[in-house]
């Protein structure tokens, strides 16, 4: 095997290892999640603000999965975007994220919608064992369904620490 073929089946390897550590519902076999938006963040540039103005710096990592960085007070927050399908997180999916946090404590994840209304994720956060996706912090997994498009604002809380995630999710 060369080239992509490779590829998708190293994706798909680290994607069942990581699968493999999260209590949340199964999800059917499916193509790998692969960016088709996500470009890589400048350094030094913007993290995400309220309203996706920006929205949170989308990149790749090695493996061809987008992860996303969040914006910190007092802890760093990254996501790994386990989407259902390729690109964008879409209205109606479930779309699982995994998550690294720094700070100490229990992980709480709340959910606010582009109306303004606030939820909580489908399920998790779920505490992972272990992983071979390398970003500071302890690592959870969480499932969303996103019920219309928007900007919407993904909330984590370790302790007195806080980061957003500003996630643009489209028409499903």
């Amino acid at each position: 095997m060369t080239g992509r073929p490779v590829l998708a089946a190293l994706a798909l390897l680290l994607i069942a290892g990581l699968a493999g550590c999260s209590a949340g519902p199964a999800r059917p076999a499916g193509p790998t999640a692969r960016p088709a938006t996500a470009t890589p963040r400048l350094t030094g540039g913007p993290l995400g603000a309220p309203g996706c103005r920006p929205a949170s710096p989308l990149t790749t990592t090695r493996w061809g999965i987008p992860e996303v960085e969040g914006t910190g007070h007092g802890a760093s927050l990254w996501g790994l975007l386990m989407f259902a399908r390729p690109g964008l997180a879409r209205a109606g999916d479930q779309e699982k994220i995994v998550w690294r946090m720094t700070g100490t404590g229990l992980l709480r994840l709340a959910v606010l919608g582009p109306a303004g209304t606030a939820g909580r994720p489908a399920w998790g956060p779920a505490e992972h064992g272990s992983s071979t996706w390398h970003k500071p912090g302890q690592e959870w997994g969480a499932g969303y369904v996103f019920t219309r498009p928007g900007c919407w604002d993904l909330r984590a809380v370790r302790g007195r620490a806080t980061a957003d995630v500003w996630l643009r999710v489209v028409r499903g």
